[in-house]
């Protein structure tokens, strides 16, 4: 249980980050400032930078403007928080040297992701170097697995991850071509690439289910509420973000219905 409130405490701190990220990113600013107001530019004390107590305790605004603080802070603190737990509970085991490098790989895309996925969901845009990031995290974990254990290489997570991120990448390619940009865009095509090479066949078919049917729920859901329109522009990463990681721990929370439904 200590451990388990340890990835969350970590995921918290993280997610902090990350909301800094997706701001810089766009900006181009360094990372290695102090975190300040986007309204009055004010530096923010340490005893406000504390993720989810500050925004409650300052009930969700700036203690100098007072402009109102975006609920995707505390969002993606909570999110971050919630996804470390949940991998420390399902990848982790202090005794298994193999775990911490699968738990290390895991926390670092689903970082990588969150950041995509707001990211997208904020500017309409798909972040380049997190694209290479995640690429190059995920390669220096297949390979190093690969010549750790032995495995033929046709029956190998690196084999089936490169022929994931093959399959979804020549969809999405077919997909932006045929309509023209007005499906989706590049930035999904490289975006797919890498979900596919993440979780691999055949877990690719399951993932891009899921993917675009929460899509659908969600563009339904906005047209009913007269939020969006038919011809309106939805963002398709935060949906494929969230396909990635309900397969990365579907399976383990799950087990059964992995074996039924994605293996």
């Amino acid at each position: 249980m200590l451990l388990i409130i340890l990835f969350l405490l970590f995921g918290l701190i993280i997610g902090s980050f990350l909301n800094v990220l997706v701001y810089r990113l766009k900006d181009a600013e360094t990372l290695l400032g102090r975190s300040f107001c986007r309204n009055c530019k004010h530096q923010i004390r340490w005893y406000d930078n504390v993720p989810l107590v500050s925004f409650l305790l300052l009930r969700g605004a700036c203690r100098d403007c007072e402009t109102k603080i975006s609920w995707q802070y505390p969002t993606l603190e909570f999110i971050t928080g919630l996804l470390f737990a949940l991998i420390g509970y399902f990848f982790f085991s202090p005794e298994v040297v193999s775990s911490w490098m699968e738990t290390g790989w895991l926390l670092g895309i689903v970082s990588c992701l969150l950041v995509i996925g707001v990211y997208d969901l904020r500017y309409m845009e798909i972040p380049l170097s997190l694209l290479i990031v995640s690429a190059v995290l995920t390669l220096s974990f297949f390979v190093s697995s690969f010549f750790l254990s032995g495995e033929a290489f046709f029956s190998s997570q690196l084999w089936y991850g490169l022929l994931g991120g093959a399959v979804v990448c020549g969809f999405f390619f077919l997909l932006v071509w045929m309509s023209h940009e007005t499906w989706m865009g590049w930035g999904d095509v490289w975006l797919g690439a890498v979900a596919g090479l993440i979780v691999g066949l055949p877990l690719v078919l399951p993932m891009l289910t899921l993917s675009f049917g929460l899509g659908a729920i969600v563009g339904l859901l906005s047209i009913a509420y007269k939020k969006k329109g038919l011809k309106s522009q939805i963002p398709f990463a935060p949906f494929l973000v969230a396909g990635v990681i309900l397969i990365l721990l579907l399976p383990k929370a799950f087990p059964v219905f992995s074996q039924l439904f994605f293996l």
